[in-house]
């Protein structure tokens, strides 16, 4: 009897859960059979064995067409058949009602036979090892099938229209009783919460199954308080409320799903259907709204993984794209800058081939050793790029003076600077001491600068050091500050500047390599600072600080 009960959640994991399951099916109130695929009887509960006035083991292992066979020949091919049109396929949760059926039995063994009306529910199920079997609700109708006899004479002799209005009421009420508990049953063995919500009163009803849903004992209460303020998860009782009252005004049910956490901690995911009755209250309002719910968890989970998936997989496939496009603008900026210089070398040789002229020959050397140098910072920061790449960049740390620094690197870029008319201010450089590798500080500065001339045709550049107090760094921090008066940044490409490959399209910015500022980026974090842009927009200049924890 263990293994067609054992198929609920409990069973499976609390092995008195069965003992209790097979205590309630002995104790059912309606009489009823468990047979297996082969419509071999597998279990019968006390109220079957009384019904049919039989011993248990004159039933168990037997099938269900040997047992109980009294009545008449014809009353025995008639039940043969009847239980062929009742066990035939199905689908697991099906739930059939047969017709009503006269097979007379004998109240006592070698008694006279009794005429008796059957009728039986049959409902496909299935164990947790995926076994079929049929669960038979044997009904005795006999009394119902007299009365009705009784009825149909009586109703023949009735002339009264009232009595026979009277008649038709009770029928409607048996047919609404009946229906009712086949609906119980169903709904159990379905696994469906149902519900009801009174909206004049707020009195929430529902049924064991509801209560099981959401995590609560059988003997819990639920209210419509209780479940929007504690049973439903927080993020989503908006929504459920919103449903609820759509369902007041829709023509159809209204669906929606939402998540609840079980006393284990447990979460689960319901669907749940309101609806309005059909009928109205005295003042023409919604009486009421009904509806069903029903575990979700394991299709919602299902859902929630391939969203992630789909979302994974489009952030995966967007930043490959931009890592392409980087990747092809790297290269023809790259094939651009270096044409260049190299396009220069090469012309400037051919001319001190071509002439003896000294004062050719020293113009041509200047020119080659400049762009030589050019070639040699390209390299240099593509080598540095792939070091940092690969995490294989080290520094070596030691003290240096920041402003001592910014001043040194100043005054050598000094002439470049004027050379193009723009006018170098360096007059506020404070002496601040910091822990850092002096050749990788240096090359932060001589980037900043750079980047800072390439944009500013005209006014000038002003450079700035100065000690900041800071509550979050002992002994406050060092700030380095590069002013341009160029053409300023957009601000939508402020936080991308100092992306590796970056060049900001439409703003104004000159061309280049789009690593100077990944590198500046790059060397200060590892040095444990940090480093950012300011810019009132294009044709505004633009301001780069870096932030250094004071040395002491």
């Amino acid at each position: 009897m263990s293994e067609p009960l054992s198929a609920t959640p409990a069973s499976r994991s609390d092995p008195s859960a069965a003992t209790d399951v097979g205590e309630i099916f002995e104790s059912l109130p309606d009489a009823w059979l468990v047979l297996d695929a082969a419509m071999t009887v597998v279990a019968a509960n006390r109220a079957y064995l009384a019904l049919v006035a039989t011993e248990r083991s004159a039933v168990l292992g037997r099938s269900v067409y040997e047992i109980n066979q009294a009545g008449s020949a014809a009353q025995r091919e008639s039940r043969r058949r009847w239980l062929d049109s009742m066990l035939g396929e199905g689908v697991p949760g099906e739930s059939r009602l047969g017709p009503p059926i006269r097979y007379d039995l004998a109240c006592v063994d070698d008694g006279p036979l009794v005429p008796r009306y059957w009728q039986v529910r049959v409902t496909l199920m299935s164990t947790a090892r995926g076994e079929g079997l049929y669960g038979l609700c044997v009904h005795d109708i006999t009394e119902r099938m007299e009365d009705e006899a009784r009825g149909q004479r009586e109703r023949a002799k009735l002339r009264s229209q009232a009595r026979l209005r009277q008649v038709l009421m009770e029928e409607a009420n048996e047919q609404l009783r009946l229906q009712q508990e086949q609906l119980q049953h169903a709904l159990a063995f379905a696994s469906v919460g149902a519900w009801e919500l009174q909206k004049q009163t707020g009195v929430f009803t529902c049924n064991d199954q509801f209560k099981t849903l959401l995590g609560l004992p059988v003997a819990a209460t639920v209210t419509e308080s209780r479940l929007f303020g504690e049973l439903i998860d927080q993020e989503y009782r908006e929504r459920v409320r919103t449903a609820f009252d759509a369902a007041r005004f829709a023509d159809a049910p209204v669906e929606v799903d939402f998540r609840v956490t079980w006393p284990n901690r447990e979460r689960r995911w319901i669907l749940l259907r309101a609806a309005r009755p059909r009928g109205r209250d005295a003042l023409g309002g919604v009486a009421s709204i009904v509806g069903l719910a029903l575990d979700i968890s394991m299709r919602k989970e299902s859902e929630l993984e391939h969203q992630a998936a789909a979302e994974s997989e489009r952030a995966a496939r967007e930043r490959s794209e931009e890592a392409t496009r980087a990747m092809d603008h790297f290269v023809a900026a790259v094939s651009h800058e270096l044409r260049s210089p190299l396009g220069a070398i090469q012309s400037w040789a051919t001319l001190l081939q071509r002439s003896g002229d000294l004062a050719h020959m020293a113009r041509a050397g200047t020119v080659i050793e400049r762009n030589a140098r050019q070639l040699a910072l390209m390299v240099d920061d593509l080598l540095d790029s792939g070091a940092i790449a690969t995490g294989k960049l080290s520094i070596e740390l030691a003290p240096v003076d920041l402003g001592a620094l910014a001043g040194n690197i100043a005054e050598d870029m000094r002439m470049r600077i004027e050379e193009k008319g723009v006018r170098l201010v360096a007059d506020d450089l404070d002496s601040c001491f910091v822990m850092a590798d002096e050749k990788r500080l240096r090359q932060v500065i001589w980037n900043l600068m750079t980047n800072a001339l390439k944009f500013c045709e005209t006014g000038e550049i002003v450079v700035s050091v100065r000690a900041v107090a800071s509550p979050l760094t002992h002994g406050g921090t060092a700030e380095l500050s590069v002013r341009d008066a160029g053409r300023g940044i957009a601000p939508e490409v402020l936080e991308r500047i100092f992306e590796r490959f970056y060049q900001a399209s439409g703003s104004g910015r000159a061309s280049g390599l789009g690593l100077g500022l990944w590198l500046a980026r790059s060397i200060v974090r590892l040095h444990g600072g940090t480093i950012w842009a300011e810019s009132q927009g294009e044709g505004q200049g633009a301001t780069f600080r870096v932030s250094l924890p004071r040395y002491r």
